[in-house]
């Protein structure tokens, strides 16, 4: 199995019914709030480096974290914050896992233009004049995978890291049988 690099996991946790994000942001100067850009709060953390979104319905988004661990570790970093200030939240709160982008390199340059023709696959798109990869929609995991002619293959949509390895891999295996690798 090909070793893959975990980019970012995105994963988010209903904390509570409803929060005042303004009364909140004011009590906790750590949460950065500016309505005229973004209706939510931010908490930026160090370790594991990390940003969490807290909206007003209650969910804190979790993004950056490059293992699950470290997701569910930022949320209750901002759990405690807030638990903190004598406002109710939710202390044990299901982590759902949104989006996990992951890649693997190839170590080869590849031939964009020949291997969507390759493919003949009607879930590819390759437009240079508008992104500099091929897009392929793999709808049985869920996925959307990016091939670049650097040899990066981007996997976006992964819900869990298992699809993520599985998908690049198939992936892998579809540039083989093509030979493209």
């Amino acid at each position: 199995m090909t070793d893959i690099k975990i980019e970012n996991i995105i994963a988010y946790a209903q904390i509570a019914d409803s929060f005042n994000i303004e009364k909140l942001s004011e009590m906790i100067p750590d949460f950065l709030y500016n309505p005229d850009e973004f209706s939510g709060a931010t908490f930026k953390i160090k370790e594991p480096k990390t940003a969490v979104l807290i909206l007003d319905n209650g969910k804190a988004i979790c993004t950056g974290a490059k293992t699950i661990e470290d997701a569910e570790k930022s949320i209750k970093k901002v759990i405690n914050k807030i638990r903190l200030t004598g406002v109710t939240v939710n202390t044990k709160p299901q982590l759902i896992t949104q989006n996990i982008i992951a890649h693997i390199d190839v170590n080869k340059e590849l031939h964009l233009s020949s291997i969507s023709t390759g493919l003949l696959l009607e879930n590819v798109s390759y437009k240079p004049e508008e992104f500099p990869g091929l897009v392929y929609q793999m709808d049985d995991l869920g996925v959307v995978i990016l091939l670049f002619s650097s040899g990066k293959i981007v996997c976006t949509g992964a819900k869990n890291i298992e699809d993520a390895s599985k998908a690049l891999e198939m992936m892998k295996e579809k540039l083989s049988s093509i030979g493209a690798l």
